[in-house]
């Protein structure tokens, strides 16, 4: 039996914010550049995931992208092209090691990606933690 971990339904709340201000972003490119979208959709990835992880009563290790997905392996399927696109995200924001420090802006091409990334791990958060029809519409 699974022990749920308390306030699990607060980060999929604020999972969904992140996702609706990140859907909003691409109409205001004047003030949401892709790096500003990257990091609201990864924040919105993270919330999600936590969400999905202490519904099991887990906690990640860490909260990168892949770390996220190694977590996530054995526990729920995730296509390949999310994974490449939390990947992607990953190599554009390395800011855990001191010794391998990098931010480099994403493209415009990026933000699609990114984005259907965020809706794939929403809908996974949402159906596996019974949410489904409270999911952030497009």
């Amino acid at each position: 039996m699974v022990n749920e971990m308390v306030d699990w339904e607060v980060f999929l709340k604020e999972g969904r914010s992140y996702h609706r201000t990140a859907q909003g972003s691409v109409r205001r490119p004047e003030v949401f550049t892709p790096g500003i979208i990257q990091n609201l959709v990864a924040m919105g990835i993270e919330k999600y995931f936590m969400a999905l992880f202490m519904k099991r009563g887990m906690l990640p290790r860490n909260h990168t992208m892949q770390d996220l997905l190694a977590e996530a392996d054995g526990l729920f399927e995730i296509n390949e092209e999310t994974r490449k696109a939390l990947l992607r995200m990953d190599e554009l924001q390395r800011i855990c090691s001191i010794d391998d420090f990098a931010i480099i802006e994403p493209t415009r091409e990026d933000v699609p990606r990114f984005l259907a990334a965020l809706d794939a791990i929403a809908a996974l958060a949402e159906r596996e933690t019974g949410s489904i029809g409270a999911a952030v519409s497009t």
